[in-house]
């Protein structure tokens, strides 16, 4: 285990105060909302923002892997794989790599997929795949057809 993935599962979880978490919830919603009006570049803006709400060490609380997801989910919409796979990495690592979120794994799958990075793209949409199963690629297709051809399923 990585420290990093150590040093987050041993830091005792506090409660975000009522106030932070109002906060954090307005503006993951209206993210939400953007997100919904296809508006992705706002939508970051508005995930930031309840990012930066989060008392340091971010890291440490799990509203930071939604939002890093969030974010990451974004990123994909605007072709922006690098930047998504940074924020989809950090939630997957706040999530904790031995209970992996499966829609953070297909995010990471599809962004190293429009990269080009063929082996990274198998293992995490392989790694989707086996925990949530074909439902999880009904409206993906063409990541479905990728491990089709890679002799995964």
């Amino acid at each position: 285990m990585n420290n990093i993935v150590k040093a987050t599962k041993e830091v005792e979880q506090e409660e975000l105060s009522e106030q932070q978490q109002k906060l954090i919830n307005a503006y993951a919603q209206n993210g939400n909302d953007e997100i919904e009006n296809e508006n992705f570049e706002h939508a970051i803006g508005w995930f930031t923002k309840a990012l930066n709400v989060i008392p340091e060490p971010k890291d440490k609380w799990e509203a930071t892997g939604w939002l890093c997801a969030s974010i990451g989910d974004a990123c994909y919409y605007l072709n922006n794989f690098e930047e998504g796979i940074q924020y989809l990495q950090r939630a997957y690592i706040i999530y904790g790599i031995e209970f992996p979120n499966p829609f953070v794994l297909l995010r990471l799958g599809q962004c190293y997929f429009h990269l080009k990075e063929e082996v990274n793209a198998q293992a995490y949409l392989l790694h989707a795949y086996m925990l949530e199963g074909s439902d999880m690629f009904e409206d993906e297709p063409l990541y479905y057809d990728f491990l089709k051809s890679k002799n995964c399923l």
